[in-house]
């Protein structure tokens, strides 16, 4: 083989290429290890190489050539180079037959082998209870956990056939005729072979009779999973700790955050909370002032507190990791992050120095005003009209509201009364002063007659006309002036007092307008207020909740009262009313409110159909519409496998699970460190508890290192898709690659007990294996790894001694 390197090398230097050659034979493949600062033009290089292979053994098939720079232990490029194909011209055409068929027999062969290692298939039993929307696609998302191993069975239960259906060929997904029955029964949950079941979801959307139905569950089969629609969160959490293996979900609880995302627009993903700390995923498009992204390598995007989730333009067809450990973010990538948030969701500071400049200019704005007006004021001819148009908005005013006039009569009707009294007492009573007659005017109005005729000087010598002219007043002044006093009264008892409250202004712009205030509105508007966002509320009627009071709320006809909330100059629209067609509607008019003001505004809609959601995308193609039962399907189908989710939120057009792993003694996380999990299962680790605290007594890590391993006990928190979960379930992780770590003895041997060390942490081999591997250098090992394994493991061995490690 040294004569092959020499001879390689004195080829590329008539390239003009210096290059140091090292070849290593394995079994019938030849490894050529090429080391340079330049390699110019790789095919021009290859070919150079394969004309150095006509002297090789006939026996060796295969040659890889892996170019490293000079000082790196990994090859920026590697290619193999099959050696029987260049002698193929040399051979007789029965001979390439003879080599097709031993081909296609291998091949055969290899296939049978595989079918018979993967004769063996496991099978699960679920039951569905419930088949509504929910239900519906509960059963279609479990479905997709059926693998080639392993078979999913689905029994399910309701009181009649579904009356609508939403999947096509929906009946084909059930592997047994729908059991019609309550599910609270014994008999019903026993026919539906509730001993023989692994879990048993409860969806109907009667929260009574799933509660009951798990109990029923819960004393047939002891050891059944049960996950159960229900937004009692105190009942559900003494049910938990009573039945055992009992998860309780909210469907409209979990789509929410979904709709508060779509309302703060582009930019963020989800928000979710892990005990106190808040994460947030965000999504950018990266520009040339992004000097924290703009040519990193890829594996440096992993932090302390962020994680790079995805490149979504390098491989759509993957959710996570579609990058190289050493490839750089470009200018123009759309790459998602998820962090972990100190304080507030929302702070964010661009947007406060905004708002604070917006805050100054408006006030500047004001003191202008102020001037002009005095300014007007200074010239009469100009006070005349100002004292009209100011008359004319004050008969407006009273006239908006039935009491207001009311009112005005009544006061009308005083002043007459108490003139024409006045007037009366004074020129027929003997002796009684002006004064005198208009206060005693004013007791009659109030109702005080007996106060009047008994305390009147000379009141014998009152007429009786005038006696029963007062009376009259008094029973006037009581009909029209306390009957107004009574009218003004009676409104503010049914208003509750809000007169006394302070009128919210309604934001002028960049605000978010809810349409709807049902349990997923109130939900939603919880949210954003806790997240600090300008947000006004409409809905049909008024609700006694907290945020009455703290937010602009209007009521009344949805489509009526659009035009007072500044619907051109909303930032967001979240129409999550129980009419699919109103949320439409309201969606529309927003759309062509802003197109007038030539602004972009985003919108979110509810709907209760998936093929209606579809439908939309061509009507309204900025707009993002969630099937809030189809979104929480697919936690519902996650949970039935044992894992609590807590969250979930859209990435590149597919559904993200928060889910949390309570790790047991025969899980298929147990033993794996968490680069081994994060890249063999393709999810992305936030949290770890662990069952025992650390050195340093910490337990509870975000952003856990990749180096830490499974035990049981430990608690793990991940984002997955159904597939994920799926290959998590199934202990099916991607293969590996082989590479292959050449090292030789370091300067200063004391760095080899961190060199073994450093290897059995990012590798996840065992560590006598690292330490032996070590003490023998010069050596070379073969290791299974994922590339950003691999790449990790090169970056921190290089620092301690000479490598190259290669894949095989």
């Amino acid at each position: 083989m040294r004569s092959l390197a020499t001879l390689i090398k004195n080829h590329l230097l008539d390239l003009g290429i210096k290059v140091n050659v090292t070849v290593r034979q394995k079994l019938q493949e030849i490894h050529i290890l090429l080391e340079s600062t330049y390699f110019g033009d790789q095919n021009n290089l290859l070919a150079e190489i394969t004309k150095c292979f006509d002297d090789l053994d006939d026996y060796l098939e295969l040659a890889k050539v892996y170019a490293f720079l000079f000082g790196q232990p990994l090859p920026i490029w590697s290619e193999q180079i099959k050696l029987n194909h260049h002698k193929l011209g040399n051979i007789t055409h029965e001979e390439k037959e003879t080599l097709a068929e031993k081909e296609a027999l291998g091949s055969s062969r290899n296939l049978v082998a595989a079918e018979v290692s993967n004769g063996t298939t496991i099978c699960d039993r679920f039951i569905i209870c419930g088949l509504g929307s929910l239900g519906q696609y509960s059963v279609f998302n479990l479905k997709k956990f059926a693998y080639s191993e392993y078979e999913v069975k689905i029994c399910a239960i309701d009181k009649a056939q579904p009356e609508i259906v939403e999947l096509d060929h929906f009946s084909e997904l059930l592997d047994e005729p729908i059991i019609l029955g309550d599910c609270r029964r014994s008999e019903v949950l026993i026919n539906a072979s509730i001993h023989n079941c692994r879990a048993i979801l409860l969806v109907t959307s009667n929260e009574n009779v799933n509660i009951e139905a798990a109990i029923t569950a819960r004393r047939l089969n002891p050891n059944v999973h049960i996950v159960v629609r229900s937004s009692r969160q105190n009942l559900n959490q003494l049910l938990k700790e009573q039945l055992g293996s009992f998860v309780a979900l909210d469907p409209v609880d979990l789509p929410a955050a979904s709709f508060a995302v779509a309302g703060l627009g582009k930019g963020t993903l989800g928000l979710f909370q892990l005990g106190e700390r808040k994460f947030r995923v965000v999504e950018s498009i990266v520009k040339p002032d992004d000097y924290h992204l703009v040519r990193a390598p890829a594996y440096l995007l992993h932090k302390k507190q962020s994680r790079l989730l995805s490149i979504a333009e390098l491989h759509p067809d993957r959710l996570f990791f579609q990058w190289q450990p050493n490839q750089f973010v470009q200018v123009g990538d759309k790459v998602a992050i998820i962090e972990y948030v100190e304080h507030n969701f929302a702070s964010n500071f661009l947007e406060k120095v905004n708002s604070y400049s917006e805050l100054d200019s408006s006030h500047f704005t004001t003191i202008q005003k102020i001037h002009q007006s005095v300014k007007r004021l200074i010239h009469p001819s100009l006070l005349i009209s100002i004292c009209k148009s100011k008359w004319k908005k004050l008969f407006t005013w009273i006239q908006a509201k039935r009491s207001r006039s009311l009112v005005l009569w009544g006061m009308i009707t005083a002043t007459v009364l108490l003139g024409l009294s006045s007037t009366v007492l004074y020129l027929n009573v003997p002796n009684i002063s002006l004064q005198k007659s208009i206060s005693t005017s004013v007791i009659l109005l109030l109702g005080g007659y007996g106060d009047v005729f008994g305390g009147l000087v000379g009141e014998d010598q009152v007429p009786l006309w005038i006696m029963l002219f007062c009376i009259t007043i008094t029973l006037i002044s009581l009909l029209f002036v306390l009957g107004v006093i009574g009218l003004i009264a009676d409104s503010i008892l049914s208003s509750k007092f809000e007169f006394f409250k302070r009128s919210l202004p309604l934001p002028n712009r960049d605000h978010i307008i809810l349409i709807g205030f049902g349990r997923l509105g109130q939900r939603i508007a919880d949210l954003l207020f806790k997240l600090q966002i300008p947000l006004v509320i409409v809905s049909e009627r008024a609700y006694d909740c907290d945020l009455a009071d703290k937010v602009p709320w209007l009521t009344g006809n949805i489509i009526e009262e659009l035009s007072k909330i500044n619907l051109a100059q909303a930032k967001s629209i979240l129409t999550v009313t129980d009419d699919q067609m109103l949320n439409l509607e309201v969606a529309l008019l927003a759309r062509d409110a802003a197109k007038k003001a030539n602004r972009e505004i985003n919108l979110a809609i509810r709907t209760y159909d998936h093929y209606f959601s579809e439908n939309l995308v061509g009507l309204l193609p900025q707009s993002q519409s969630f099937c809030a039962y189809a979104l929480s399907a697919e936690a519902f189908a996650g949970a039935a496998f044992g894992e609590n989710m807590l969250s979930l939120f859209r990435l590149n057009q597919r559904t993200v699970l928060v889910a949390e792993y309570l790790i047991s003694e025969n899980d298929t996380l147990v033993g794996k460190n968490l680069s081994q999990i994060a890249y063999g299962y393709t999810v992305v680790p936030i949290y770890l508890k662990t069952s025992e605290p650390k050195v340093n007594g910490v337990s509870e890590f975000f952003m856990p290192s990749d180096d830490d391993v499974m035990k049981a006990g430990d608690r793990l928190t991940v984002l997955a898709s159904i597939s994920g979960l799926r290959r998590i379930e199934l202990g099916n992780l991607h293969t590996p690659k082989q590479w292959q770590l050449r090292a030789k003895p370091p300067l200063n041997s004391s760095v080899l007990l961190d060199a073994g060390n450093q290897l059995k942490n990012i590798s996840g081999c065992d560590l006598e294996l690292a330490r032996r591997f070590m003490q023998k250098l010069p050596a070379a090992i073969e290791l299974p790894m994922y590339d950003t394994q691999a790449y990790r493991l090169g970056q921190a061995l290089m620092r301690l001694l000479p490598i190259k490690i290669y894949p095989l």
